[in-house]
This record gives structure tokens, sequence and C-alpha cells, in this order.
């Protein structure tokens, strides 16, 4: 059997059934839970054809394979992203409030490293949603180019530089090299889902799938063999579909079945009845521009919500407006540079195809710099930012006074850095807590200015103060122990946290145990003379970023506060009975100082400004409106305040 891959139009098909499966769960309705496995069945075709693409290649020096591999790959996926990154570029710097993490992902994506900048997303906790990210997509495509940078060197060595027409060295090679991949892949979903998901040793055993397939398929000789797989086929392909409509807490075990399933499909011949179905003409025809549609399908998606009005946002629009798209690009774009000469040297094709890349880049990232310089203040006018400077250094609240245990750990000088001494002998409020500390910079901030109160703020995102029963993070306890020290009579602490989940249907935490640990703090903080407040919960809007919100438009993204107000009030309850036990305890009812009884709705904005940096965090301008009511609950709790 000849090492060159015939044509089969069921692939084409297969790609069809992926690209649609990603887009369905992608569309607002999420038509499909775990639609998002058509990407793990994409890399698994690549695995497939690539492997094929590389074995139909004569036995020549790596250089030669290297390049002339690269500059297929080059013609056949660099100008269909490059018109997408471009034309998407500039419509996110006009139309997107916060653009930066959309650019910084887009030129990643132009040079096959998206899936890299998306994972250190991921890991900072204050980057913006994915969900409003125009490329996030596309860390799909920087796996696939990564894995198109080690392969052919590894095909070269276990199979070209030998004198042997057995693919069995490189089917072992790349079995074991699966195996780890795979073990790599179980190991870190469970505590490292963003490594499991992004990055590409991780992914490798999905390509690796395609290709022991296509290798076998090569040396398949059993015409049992074949007519088994002939009659598995269509169930196959019914599996793969309900695949799909798992629920996504499953995600797992169903990407690990239909990669499987996607690799029986690829080894079955095209004769089977899933073939035929696969090889129906408009189905072949959505599988092959399957790539120009997957990479529109994301920025209009994520974009719409921004760009139109809510009345236009609609699933049927952006299944119109991505096939109109998709369409243009492969029959403009993609096919015609794909096939058409470029220079005369497949070193060369591969040069200037990076070329016009870094032209788009360099077009791109000049726009964002020029975009950002000149619309700074108009955008802090509607969108303020989420913190201001630390006081005094005017160094960046997130990188210095927020400690996650990653990349920012409690350091010698966290404390200074985070401290603003009080004026005089006035008292200095100590905050922290996870996030919801942190959105509490302006408000304090405010009253530093005010009043001259001392302000210390570090928050811990994720981790909040006390530690519930059996939770523990170092650097909090670090922080605590240094500003221990330093407390004295009439200080004042604050802890703020997240009560309950932030999506719906919201659900209440199991605050009780935390709530009797408030209870030890508050008796350990009495023997020092000093006072304890605690911040009920703010409003949680529906709204999936505050990107989606308009001021034309405030019935978009209002809350009903009759709905939400019960869950409050329940928590409020349970915190008002420590408060009553406490003498040196007081509670600061956010949600009903920002959504008053007798309102309602509430609004995320004031009508000219957003008062909030996403559903449930207030930005600066949000948080320096509690400074008025803060001070008010301090008096009415007796806690002395001077009145200027």
């Amino acid at each position: 059997m000849t090492n060159k891959l015939t044509y089969r139009a069921d692939i084409d098909g297969l790609r069809a059934v992926a690209v649609l499966a990603v887009i369905a769960s992608h569309l607002p309705e999420k038509f499909l839970p775990s639609g998002f496995l058509g990407v793990d069945v994409f890399f698994a075709i690549s695995g497939f054809v690539v492997t094929a693409s590389l074995m139909s290649q004569r036995r020549t020096q790596l250089s030669q394979l290297y390049i002339g591999f690269l500059a297929r790959r080059v013609k056949r996926l660099l100008p269909a992203l490059a018109l997408c990154v471009a034309v998407t570029g500039f419509v996110v710097l006009a139309t997107d409030p916060f653009p930066r993490h959309s650019t910084q992902t887009g030129l990643a994506a132009l040079f096959g490293f998206a899936n890299v900048v998306l994972f250190f997303f991921e890991l900072d906790y204050f980057s913006p949603s994915a969900v409003f990210n125009a490329f996030t997509h596309t860390w799909s495509l920087g796996v696939e180019e990564q894995f198109y940078v080690v392969f052919p060197m590894f095909a070269w060595l276990f199979f070209f530089r030998t004198h042997t027409t057995s693919f069995k060295a490189l089917a072992i090679a790349t079995t074991l090299g699966g195996l780890v991949s795979v073990a790599m892949f179980a190991l870190l979903y469970q505590d490292h889902q963003a490594a499991a998901f992004f990055l590409m040793p991780a992914r490798i055993w999905e390509l690796g799938i395609g290709a022991l397939v296509f290798l076998g398929s090569r040396r398949m000789r059993s015409v049992r063999l074949q007519d088994a797989l002939r009659r598995l086929a269509p169930f196959a392909l019914t599996a793969l579909v309900v695949c799909f409509f798992t629920p996504e807490k499953y995600a797992m075990p169903a990407t690990l079945v239909a990669v499987g399933l996607a690799g029986l499909l690829l080894a079955a011949t095209d004769h089977s009845l899933a073939a035929r179905v696969l090889m129906l003409k408009p189905v072949v025809y959505i599988g092959r521009i399957s790539y120009s549609l997957y990479l529109w399908h994301w920025p209009i998606i994520a974009l719409g919500p921004i760009v139109l009005a809510k009345n236009w946002q609609s699933s049927a629009l952006y299944v119109v407006v991505m096939a109109i798209a998709a369409v243009l690009s492969f029959h403009w774009i993609e096919k015609p540079l794909r096939y058409r000469t470029w220079t005369f040297s497949k070193g060369r094709d591969v040069v200037l195809g990076l070329a016009c890349n870094m032209v788009v880049g360099a077009a791109l990232l000049f726009t964002f710099l020029n975009t950002e310089a000149s619309s700074g203040s108009t955008e802090a006018a509607l969108h303020p930012p989420s913190y201001h400077p630390v006081m005094p250094s005017g160094k960046s609240h997130v990188l210095t006074c927020a400690l996650d245990g990653g990349s920012r750990v409690f350091e010698s000088d966290t404390v200074a850095n985070c401290t603003v001494p009080p004026r005089e002998d006035m008292p200095v409020i100590w905050a922290m807590g996870d996030s919801h500390s942190g959105h509490l910079q302006g408000m304090l901030y405010e009253l530093h200015d005010r009043l001259g109160v001392g302000v210390h703020l570090v928050e811990t995102p994720g981790w909040s103060y006390p530690f519930p029963p059996g939770k523990f993070f170092a650097p909090r306890t670090q922080v605590f122990e240094a500003i221990s020290e330093m407390f004295r009579p009439g200080d004042i602490v604050v802890v703020s946290r997240l009560f309950m989940t932030r999506t719906q249907p919201y659900e209440i935490e199991e605050i009780r145990p935390w709530i009797y640990n408030a209870g030890l703090l508050a008796d350990e903080l009495a023997a020092k003379g000093m006072k304890l407040v605690i911040t009920g919960p703010p409003p949680i809007f529906p709204y999936n970023d505050i990107r989606e919100c308009k001021l034309t438009e405030r019935e978009s993204c209002r809350l009903n506060r009759d709905e939400f107000a019960p869950l409050v009030d329940e928590v409020m309850e349970l915190l008002t009975d420590l408060e009553s036990n406490k003498s040196n305890v007081a509670i600061f009812d956010i949600f009903g100082t920002v959504c008053p009884e007798g309102d309602r709705y509430c609004y995320p904005d004031n009508g000219s400004s957003f008062l909030y940096r996403d559903k449930d965090h207030f930005n600066s301008l949000g948080s320096m409106q509690l400074a008025e009511p803060f001070v008010e609950m301090l008096r009415s709790s007796g806690m002395v305040v001077p009145t200027n």
C-alpha cells in the first residue's frame, strides 16, 4: 500500500461535524454543552493528515524535509489567520473598552503562541474573562503549530533517517510519547486544568492518535478488520455526537472517548454508512471551509454583545455573518493562496509568510498603542480604573498588594508598600480578605483623603480571612503576622469575602464555620482594644462581562432587587447575629447601601459611568461612593470617627 493518502471526502465531513459542534457550544444558548470536544476531533484529524503529508515525502535530509513541510503548513494556515487577526484586531480596538488582552492574544496567534499567552492569562486572577477575548479560540492553533514544529524532526529521527520501510520504530515512539502525554493530561486536569487545557505537551496525544491511525492504515492487510471497522463506523459517529451532549463536568473522560471515536472513524474506510453520511455534498463543503469557519466564528460571537445593540444580538445573525465571512475567506484567501506559487523557494515561502504576519502584527501593535494613548481619558470616564495606583508609591495594586501564591508572593516590603500611614493620631483601617476586600480600595483611599485615617490593604484572591476550617494560605498568614505587631487600640480591621456563588442559580456558601472563626478574631481584637467590621454581600449582576452593558440600554444589565434580596437577607441575618453577640463587631451592609430598599432594580452604573469592573466587584469610582455610608455605619455602631 502506498504511503500517499488519496483525498477522502469523509474526513472533510468529519471536520464539518467538529466545527459545527464547536460553534453550537459557543453560541449564547450553548446548544451543545460539550461541543468544544470538536476541537479534540480536529486534533486527531490533524495528526492523521499531517502524518500522511510527511510520509508521502521522499527520503531526504532533515532540512529539506522540514522546510518543505513548514512551507505547506504556512501556505495552508497563515493567510486566512493573518486576515482574521487584522480585521478582528482593528474591530477590537475600535469597539472594546478593554482591548489589551485580545490584542496580546491576537499578536501571539500570528506566531503560534496564543495557547501559552492564554495559559498565563488563566493563571492570573485579574485577567478579564476569556469570553470576550476575540482570539481565545486560537489556543488550538497554537497547539497544532507547535506540534508541526516538533513532529517532522520526530518523524525524521525514527523513520526518514533509517534504511527501512517499516513504520514500527516511529509507531512505537509515537505510542510512548502519547502515553506520557495522556498521563500528563489526566494528572494535570484535576489540579492544574489550565495546563492540561492549553499546553501542547498535555495535548499531543490527541494528534498522536491520528498519526498512529495513519501509520496503522498503511500496513493494514486484514479484510476482517477492515470489515469490522466499516460496521462499527456508524455507531462511532453516533457515539461521537452523543459525546457533544455530555454534561461539562464529565469533560475529561469525554475527551478521551471523543478522540478514540475520531480515531476509529479515521481508520474506517470511506465505504461505511457513516462515511456516506459524512460525504454528503453540503457536509463536505462545510468541512472544506471549516478552518475559515473556525477562525471567524469566535470573534463574531465574542464581539457581538459589544458591537451590537441588545435587540440585534442573536445566534441566527451570528451564524449568518460567520458563514459569509468563512465563505469569502475560503474562496478569496485560503484556497487561492494555498495553491498559488509564492516564490520559487520553499524556504522563501516560509520567510514570506512569517514576514506578512510580522507586518500585520506591527500594524496592530502600533494602532493599539496609539488608540490606548488617545482614548485614555474618554474611556476612563465611562469605565473608571479598577484600582487606583498604590499610595504613595504609585505602584500597581494588582502587582503589589494582591497575593495569589504564584507570581505574586509575600515580600519583605509588601506590608510597607500596601500601608498608608495615618495623619496625627488617627486610627488605621486594616483591610483583608479575598478579592472583595480588594474592591474596597477606592473607599479606603477616599477615607484617608477625607479623614486622615491610615489604610492597609492586601487582598488574597480566592482566600477569605479568617480562614474557613481546614483551610490555610501562607501569604495571608505572613501578612497578618507582620501587621499584628503594628496594631494599636482604636484601629479597625475590615474583612470582606464572597458569600455566594457568582453564577446563576445563586446559592449561599456554608459560612457558619467562617462566622464562628470571625467571632474568635473579634475576641482577639477586643483584647487589643480594636474593632472588627465585616462587609455584607454586594449585588451580583446577571451579565457575564461589564462590556456587555451600555448606558443607552440600562435595562439589559440591571438586577431585580426582589429576586436577589432574600439571599442577601439570609447572609445578613447570620452576620447580625454575630454583631449582637460581640460588642466590637459592626456589619457594613453593602447591598442595602447601593440597592436601597424601595428600589425595584439595581444598576451597575450611575447614568454616566460604570461603577463595577465585573458582575460583583466595584471599580475605583463605585468603591469611592461607599466612603460616606461606611463612615455613617461606624458612627452608628459607636466606633469613634472624626466629624469633619
